[in-house]
């Protein structure tokens, strides 16, 4: 799906976020075809999420030695058949094993430029993470290739190219509730929100309670997304700090027991989550 007009690149915004000059890119959609589609003559080039995934790709494998004219077939090739998700958990967890992170960054970049956000989460990062899961079970010593894939998630997830946010879009704040450091999945949610153009704030692992409270107090954002991960970790503590503040209270992950307060929201998948999270709702009163 292409994102909406609103959130078009101009080729100047586009330069800036891959580190190339604007005169690369008009000779690249000059010479190779490798530039915004639909593009009409004598009118400002527009550029699209998939158009900037596609540049990157042809960064990479230029990086990697080739010349730009073969870089730009093997991109232009690159959309002829789907890759199934099967073949990229193959690829990603290989690059994993392999402990080469260069090969990691192009796979994962890749699977997020041809799937989006949500799809290379959903089919691809959550198998590859439970893969090297199962490996780290068997021999404990692996233990070093979860965190170095989990780091390099962590990096293509940053690297996701993010349109303009939307002027009025609300603050979103996302946040690990305290004694929880497994933050991959809120990047995932901020990097998916970012493509839908909302504005959504990262407040990091093992959020203490108060820093909670004032973060909502002093932004006042319209909504929070608290995650939990382990079942030890998920109190109900922090819902009733957040209870006397007009903001809608969202808890996610597998951590949160049953039976939470009234108004406050389980989020139970990445598609559910960017789907209430994009769409603005009237703001709740305080006291709830």
């Amino acid at each position: 799906m292409r994102p909406p007009p609103g959130s078009a690149w101009t080729a100047g915004q586009v330069a800036k976020h891959l580190g190339i000059a604007e005169s690369t890119l008009r000779s690249w959609h000059r010479r190779y075809g490798i530039g915004p589609q639909g593009a009409e003559p004598g009118r400002y080039r527009r550029y699209d999420e998939e158009d900037v995934a596609r540049l990157r790709r042809m960064l990479d494998l230029i990086g990697l030695g080739m010349l730009a004219s073969e870089a730009a077939r093997t991109v232009q090739a690159g959309g002829s058949g789907p890759v199934s998700a099967e073949r990229d958990v193959a690829d990603v967890v290989a690059a994993a094993r392999a402990a080469d992170a260069e090969r990691c960054r192009i796979v994962l970049d890749n699977v997020l430029a041809r799937r989006g956000v949500v799809g290379a989460w959903d089919e691809v990062c959550r198998a590859a993470l439970a893969a090297v899961d199962d490996d780290q079970r068997i021999d404990p010593d692996c233990m070093d290739i979860e965190h170095a894939l989990s780091w390099a998630m962590l990096g293509a997830l940053h690297r996701v190219p993010r349109p303009p946010v939307s002027p009025d879009a609300e603050l979103v704040l996302l946040a690990c509730i305290e004694d929880e450091h497994h933050s991959l999945p809120l990047a995932a949610l901020a990097a998916a929100l970012a493509t839908r153009r909302v504005r959504a704030r990262m407040l990091g692992a093992a959020t203490p309670t108060p820093s909670l409270v004032r973060a909502v107090r002093e932004t006042k954002p319209g909504a929070i997304v608290l995650w939990s991960q382990r079942l030890d970790a998920a109190t109900t503590e922090v819902l009733r700090a957040l209870a006397p503040y007009p903001v809608r209270v969202y808890i996610a992950g597998p951590g949160w027991p049953a039976g939470q307060p009234a108004g406050v929201c389980h989020l139970g998948s990445l598609p559910e989550a960017v789907d209430r999270l994009a769409t603005p709702l009237p703001r709740v009163a305080a006291g709830r």
